[in-house]
């Protein structure tokens, strides 16, 4: 067996993964989720990733996986840059060190996973704090702010909603409202949506205005960041 669950809180998991090995993975995630779906279908996930020979394209599959069982990917802790990388690009937030309280933790176990003690390392590349998470609708007229860390919204976002992080903002559902990413001025901050229909993007105060979103971005997966002080869709 290849991964472990851990709770961090009644809502979001830690999901370690010691195999780069897809084809297992898709088999032990599936007997999770079904061992108690009450608990784990829909379920926002931390990947922690401690198998040293992790690619990208992996990650990639994974987080599929992971859709394809009804769980969400919100973020991934990692040493590697290019899962780092991917994981900001793919509108994945980017945990440092473990949640978990000090002392033994409470886990469920659904292997018997091997830790690495040596993973830590003093020169990590730039982390974030934990992203703060909604669970609910976002409704006509409301505000919702992150302060000092990224955004994960798991349910739709309504017309005539304003949404604002200090860092990057990953919707799962339907955006219809503003979105309005680093909004003190981080210009590497990133919007992920899943279904494109918003009325208004924006990263560091640059914006662009939807009266009417284009046809290529409708309801598509999009990925938006600031490249040269102008915001780049891209269709993922």
């Amino acid at each position: 067996m290849n991964i472990e669950v851990k709770t961090q809180t009644e809502a979001l998991y830690t999901l370690r993964v010691l195999t780069n090995n897809t084809d297992a993975l898709i088999d032990e995630i599936a007997a999770l989720v079904n061992s108690n779906k009450k608990q784990f279908q829909h379920a926002p996930v931390i990947l922690q990733i401690e198998d040293k020979n992790f690619q990208a394209n992996e990650l990639a599959v994974l987080v599929e996986i992971l859709t394809q069982n009804d769980m969400v990917a919100v973020g991934i802790r990692s040493r590697k840059q290019e899962l780092i990388d991917f994981a900001k690009f793919s509108g994945l937030a980017v945990f440092g060190k473990s949640l978990t309280p000090p002392g033994k933790p409470k886990s469920k176990s659904v292997s018997k996973a091997l830790t690495n003690k040596d993973m830590t390392s003093s020169n990590q590349s730039k982390v974030y704090q934990a992203p703060k998470i909604i669970t609910n609708k976002v409704y006509p007229s409301t505000q919702v702010v992150a302060k000092d860390s990224d955004l994960v919204l798991l349910k739709a976002v309504k017309a005539g909603s304003e949404v604002m992080s200090y860092g990057s903002i990953s919707a799962y559902k339907e955006v219809q409202g503003q979105l309005f990413a680093g909004i003190f001025g981080d210009e590497k901050a990133t919007i992920f949506i899943q279904s494109f229909n918003a009325q208004l993007v924006s990263i560091a105060g640059i914006y662009k205005k939807f009266d009417v979103v284009p046809t290529k971005l409708y309801a598509r997966s999009v990925m938006i960041d600031l490249v040269n002080g102008s915001l780049r869709f891209q269709i993922i």
